[in-house]
């Protein structure tokens, strides 16, 4: 069988191989067309024994589980995902996969899996991108806790400290193995600033004060950056800035348009692109031709190009020591075009505004996110130690914390920079 050329490209492209994430490609009969090495690692498979088989030949439902949903609800799925053309998150999955080591054997496994459509040039569903996170550390540990509300599903405490776990084990490998190459590093972000440097920061601070005092009321100053931002970037047709968190948190503090929005969004919905690639790396992700073979993020600029994104530039809102958020210009048509020079400039303005906020609304949406990500990992990981439930453990964090005085995130923080956690008394 003919292998469209969007599922060849994606599974061939560099980024789909190196990226921590686990992805399986499927066409349209749910034929696997492309798997990912941290699919193969999530699985404990090779690439020979999947490319190319029926997704329920290569996993089937644990013949010795009479209750296994997994192959009836992945296929419920996917048939939506292929059917709507939208992507499904299936919440957490019970999922059992075979033991390569021990024939006929299963190994019990959790999943939060999301399925999104694959898209060709022509509007048409040509396959499915299946992503999913091995969540089944936390599930083992609290299986029988009770920690389950409607059909089955987890807690939302539950499944944030799942999750949180599971992003923070990745983050932790992705650390191990240093940054990619493939990442621009970006320009200018270390040294001194000179005096002409000086003077044009000093002007673009004085044009977006006086533009957020003659915008509409409550519009607020990052938005005044935005729209300053693309009326002096050449090159620039929409800005967002968004604020970031572990998994799907983010919040969009400020856009210019209803089409910088969308592009912004669709990273949210596949998964990858050059705000999220910023975001974790931490440096500027510079895409001066979107529409090029060795493009990043091939889900992601498939979209995006359906949409008219030429270029987009992506710039991590970053303190000393952590970084918040992004500021992401996006270019309209073919053909692209640079980086705009002060485009650091303004990331830098965006960051003093995001975090000096004088009403202090902004300051509180940062701290919570970051507060409830080391708040809700913090949890995970006392829980699969401690095998103890996500409320009993939430129920100690707040206790101890409380006993030494400290924030709840804080005592959270504290647990996170130890190895193993202190066991609870």
């Amino acid at each position: 069988m003919p292998v469209h050329d969007a599922l060849r490209a994606t599974s061939d492209s560099l980024l789909f191989k190196v990226t921590t994430a686990p992805y399986l490609l499927l066409d349209t009969d749910l034929y696997i067309r492309g798997v990912n090495p941290a699919y193969l690692r999530a699985t404990g498979r090779s690439l020979d024994e999947l490319h190319g088989a029926f997704l329920f030949d290569a996993f089937p439902d644990n013949p010795r589980d009479s209750d296994s949903t997994g192959v009836r609800n992945l296929t419920a799925s996917l048939e939506r995902v292929m059917r709507s053309g939208t992507p499904h998150d299936m919440g957490i999955q019970r999922y059992d996969i075979p033991d390569p080591q021990s024939p006929g054997i299963f190994r019990v496994k959790a999943w939060s899996p999301v399925n999104s459509p694959l898209i060709d040039a022509d509007g048409r569903v040509v396959g499915a991108v299946h992503h999913v996170e091995d969540i089944t550390t936390v599930y083992e540990s609290l299986r029988g806790s009770g920690a389950t509300e409607g059909a089955g599903q987890p807690t939302a405490l539950l499944r944030g400290a799942m999750l949180a776990l599971a992003f923070h084990q990745r983050a932790l490998q992705a650390t191990g193995l240093g940054k990619s190459a493939d990442v621009p590093t970006g320009v200018g972000g270390a040294g001194g600033v000179s005096a002409a440097g000086l003077a044009r920061r000093d002007a673009l601070w004085h044009r977006i004060t006086h533009a957020a005092r003659q915008g509409p009321p409550g519009r607020g100053c990052l938005a005044a950056v935005c729209d300053c931002a693309v009326r002096e970037l050449p090159g620039a047709d929409a800005a967002v800035i968004t604020l970031h968190g572990n998994g799907s948190q983010n919040i969009q503090l400020a856009v210019t348009s209803s089409w910088g929005q969308q592009a912004e969004e669709l990273q949210w919905i596949i998964g990858s692109g050059p705000s999220l690639a910023a975001f974790t790396t931490g440096e500027p992700v510079l895409v001066p031709r979107l529409d090029q073979p060795s493009s990043s993020w091939p889900l992601f600029t498939e979209a995006a190009c359906r949409i008219g994104v030429g270029a987009a530039f992506a710039y991590p809102l970053s303190t000393a020591t952590t970084t918040v958020g992004t500021l992401t210009l996006y270019h309209r048509g073919r053909g692209g075009t640079q980086p705009p020079a002060d485009a650091e400039v303004f990331a830098q303005i965006a960051t003093a505004v995001l975090l000096a906020d004088l009403e202090g609304e902004i300051s509180e949406q940062v701290r919570a996110t970051a507060d409830q990500s080391d708040i809700n990992t913090a949890i995970g990981i006392l829980a699969v130690a401690q095998q103890m439930s996500t409320n009993d453990a939430l129920a100690w964090l707040r206790t101890t914390a409380r006993a030494k005085s400290m924030s709840l995130a804080d005592f959270a923080r504290e647990i996170l920079a130890r190895r193993p956690p202190p066991a609870p008394r």
